[in-house]
């Protein structure tokens, strides 16, 4: 095998290699609700194992959810009534994020968190603190119309790298009013974070002239 045949397969391996592994996640230190809750908002982070499985493809766990209590009764719309309740998530120390993984609640009913926002705080600025992180994306679950998927894991990428400690997820919506019974609480299977692989730097130059090889050895056989 020549030096350009190699340095193509070596780019291919290292392409593949990055497909189909299982994620890891983020240990969680802890979270917080601004809502009343019925069930523990403490059952959103039991982690991979536990509250959903660690082997691909991270399908949700058992039945332990997080959910509101229901200020409004049994007919009202949670947020009309108390507003949008807010989770505050401790990573620990400042990590490097690129993504929120989260699951479903309830595929019987209308509860389940719908629309969510995210804003980032660094463990020198503190949980409440006044963040410099100006990137809030807005990520929305998919899923069978009305509800959504309660099952399998709903994975947002970020469109930038967030260096951060405090992750603040504030709930927008719930799928009340899609047609379905429920509303009246706010809830969330699991929340977690896959730890971001960043390539060596011997690794990307690796890749480049692997693929820059391939395109070369193409273009002489055409």
């Amino acid at each position: 095998m020549n030096r350009i045949s190699f340095c193509a397969a070596m780019a291919l391996l290292v392409v593949v290699g990055t497909v189909g592994q299982a994620a890891d996640f983020y240990p969680i230190s802890g979270i917080m609700s601004s809502a009343v809750n019925y069930f523990p908002v403490e059952r959103a982070i039991e982690g991979p194992g536990v509250g959903f499985d660690a082997a691909e493809p991270h399908d949700r766990l058992g039945n332990n959810t997080w959910v509101t209590d229901a200020p409004g009764g049994g007919l009202a719309d949670y947020i009309a009534v108390a507003g949008k309740p807010v989770l505050k998530v401790d990573m620990g120390t400042d990590v490097l994020l690129s993504e929120i993984s989260v699951w479903g609640y309830s595929d019987g009913n209308a509860n389940g968190l719908n629309d969510f926002t995210l804003r980032f705080s660094t463990d020198a600025e503190g949980p409440d603190g006044v963040a410099s992180i100006t990137y809030e994306p807005t990520f929305s679950l998919l899923g069978s119309a009305p509800l959504p998927d309660m099952i399998p894991r709903h994975s947002f990428p970020f469109s930038e790298n967030v260096t951060a400690r405090y992750v603040e997820l504030t709930a927008n919506d719930n799928y009340f009013g899609s047609g379905s019974p429920g509303g009246d609480r706010v809830g969330l299977g699991e929340v977690a974070f896959e730890i971001g692989v960043v390539p060596e730097p011997s690794t990307l130059v690796l890749a480049a002239m692997g693929l820059l090889g391939l395109v070369f050895h193409l273009r002489r056989k055409k």
